[in-house]
Formats: C-alpha cells, sequence, structure tokens
C-alpha cells in the first residue's frame, strides 16, 4: 500500500500538484482507515509510534512505512502513528531532494502522502500535527521556487493549501522579519525558523526579503540555482563566496539558528534577533513578545519551549534583548540574561 510505485511529476507550465496526483495520495491513505472500517478498529497500540521511529534511526525506514501501514489499517486513530508516518514522507520526500531530484515517488507525491497523514494527525490532535503539517506545504514551496524560482514562489504562498499556525510562531515569523533591513538576505538556520518567516509571507514580499537556507543551498543543486539566480551571483561560488559578494549589494542577515560558517567575515552588529552585516536604523515595527507570553500562560504545546529557544539565542548576540524577554520569561530568563 504505503511503498507502492507511483509516478507523479511538476508540469514545466503549472508546476502544481495535479488532480491525479492528489487523488493518489489521497486514496493511498484513505484506504487504511477504510480497512480498519471494515476489519473492525482495534484499540490504539501506544507502543507502535516509538518502534516505528526506532526502526528510521536504525536507518530502516521502509521497513518503519511498512509497520505503520499495517498497523494504520486496523487502527485508524493513532494521531501518533498518522504523525510518524507523515514525518517519514516528509524526510523521504527531502531525501529525493539530496539524490539529484531523481527516483519514482517524486519529492511532490512523497509530500502528498505527508501532508493527508498529517491531516489526521491532527484531525487526532497531535501537538505536532499542524506544524509539521506546514512544514510539507513549506516543503511543496521549494518545489514550486526549483522549478520556476523565487518571484513566482513567492507569489504562489497566498494560494497555498497552508493550515492555520499557531499565533506565537507567526509572531515569532514578524520578529525575525523586521530585524531585517528592507531588500536583506536573512539566512535562516532551523525548520522552525523557515516556517515562521514562510508563513508571515506578506511581509516578506513587501519588504523584498529574501530568505534563504545555508544547509539547503550547499546540498540541492536546483535550490542553489534558483537562489542563486534571485541574489544574482555565480551558482558555482561556495556560500561563503557568493554571500560576500552579495553583501556588497544588499544586507545580510544572520537569525538567531542560522549556521555562522555559511556566513562571510563581516563585522557583524546586532539587529534585535537577527545580526546584520551594516548598521542598520532600527524600522518602526516593535519586537512582539505578546502571544508567545499568552501561549507560555497558558502552556500545553511543545512548540512553546522551540520557540523560546529562538528567543534565548538571540540573546546571545544581543543583551539589549534581555529586559523584552525577563518581562516574558520571569524567574526563568535566557541564559545569556543571567547575572
Amino acid at each position: 500500500m504505503f511503498q507502492a510505485r507511483v509516478h507523479c511529476s511538476i508540469s514545466r507550465a503549472n508546476p502544481v500538484l495535479s488532480l491525479s496526483c492528489k487523488g493518489v495520495a489521497t486514496l493511498a491513505i484513505a484506504a487504511v482507515a477504510l480497512a480498519g472500517e471494515l476489519q473492525g478498529q482495534a484499540a490504539v497500540d501506544p507502543n507502535v509510534a516509538p518502534r516505528a521511529a526506532a526502526l528510521e534511526r536504525a536507518g530502516e525506514r521502509p521497513m518503519a512505512i511498512g509497520l505503520l501501514g499495517r498497523y494504520l489499517a486496523t487502527a485508524p486513530d493513532d494521531g501518533r502513528a498518522w504523525f510518524q508516518l507523515g514525518r517519514f514522507y516528509l524526510l523521504d520526500a527531502r531525501d529525493w531532494h539530496l539524490q539529484g531530484h531523481r527516483g519514482d515517488p517524486d519529492g511532490l507525491l512523497y509530500l502528498d502522502f505527508a501532508a493527508t497523514a498529517f491531516d489526521q494527525a491532527v484531525r487526532l490532535l497531535v501537538d505536532s500535527g499542524t506544524v509539521f503539517r506546514g512544514l510539507a506545504e513549506l516543503e511543496r514551496s521549494v518545489l514550486f521556487l526549483e522549478d520556476s524560482g523565487w518571484s513566482a514562489s513567492a507569489r504562489a504562498r497566498a494560494t497555498a493549501e497552508a493550515p492555520p499556525m499557531p499565533s506565537f510562531i507567526l509572531e515569532l515569523g514578524a520578529n525575525l522579519l523586521s530585524s531585517c533591513p528592507v531588500g536583506g538576505v536573512l539566512l535562516v538556520g532551523s525548520d522552525l525558523e523557515a516556517l515562521s518567516v514562510w508563513y508571515d509571507n506578506g511581509d516578506l514580499r513587501s519588504r523584498g526579503i529574501l530568505a534563504l537556507r545555508p544547509a539547503r543551498y550547499a546540498t540541492d543543486s536546483l535550490y542553489r540555482r534558483r537562489m542563486a539566480e534571485a541574489m544574482e551571483t555565480d551558482p558555482q561560488l561556495p556560500i561563503r563566496n557568493a554571500l560576500a559578494g552579495v553583501a556588497a549589494r544588499r544586507p545580510l542577515c544572520l537569525s538567531p539558528t542560522a549556521d555562522s560558517a555559511a556566513a562571510p567575515a563581516l563585522p557583524w552588529a546586532p539587529s534585535r534577533l537577527a545580526r546584520v552585516s551594516r548598521p542598520v536604523q532600527p524600522g518602526p515595527e516593535a519586537l512582539s513578545l505578546t502571544e508567545l507570553l499568552a501561549a507560555t500562560r497558558q502552556g500545553g504545546s511543545v512548540w512553546v519551549g522551540e520557540v523560546r529557544g529562538v528567543y534565548d539565542n538571540a540573546a546571545y548576540y544581543n543583551r539589549l534583548l534581555c529586559s523584552s524577554l525577563l518581562a516574558v520569561f520571569g524567574d526563568t530568563p535566557p541564559a545569556a540574561c543571567r547575572p
């Protein structure tokens, strides 16, 4: 079922998932739930999802997918199992890029399987389901970028089938973008940073900011070509050399979790959550922590801690943030803000 080889490709004229491809993924996943109804639902086994995760860590992802497929056919209400299945397909989609964009199924179909599995996890109230569902759409946007270029992919964000994201993650994206000058290149590190910035795409476009994943630039030839095109640099250059040339024309910004090894040797200065390659005057936007404060008080989501980690990292480079962060974190301030 889940390892069936189905070919589905991006149209060069319209790089959007075709209805036939969507149907294949939806039917394949739906067949699991249907099989569960026909066979009678078994009790949820809390050990299956961790067992599948252990198999994946041991390099046995196909075996883990097979395990989950068979299990979900009889226990379709196990949200954690659906989540792991979606995560594995998301990893398959990323591996497809690393393997030179070759292989069948292709990356787009893997993402459709992932998105459908994450939809089930969201339905069953798995905490990380919504965030990873958003990551699947972020990965889909990378395929659009590689096919049609940065400008087209930025315009397409408005029509993406992205689920609503927690407000404190959207707030993080807005804060990251407001930390980078207009026209800058923002180097982002973690998936969380990339997702939060992508979701705030309206600001991304209006400020003319280019969000760059250095690790992907180094390993994905199509991504590198398109991003080099957007930055007007030579894709054959190593990333540090390429960015050194770009810095002469537009500001560079390092997010709190960006890999400094990819950054050229420049006099970096703090600017709110980022470090910038040239002195800038802060914009009119205020750094907002309202949504994070509310989510911290409510508790319940593991992503509050992940978002807090981004602010903690930012404080290492900009101690001026400490006064704002102390008001949110109270008795547990970032390590950089402690006496």
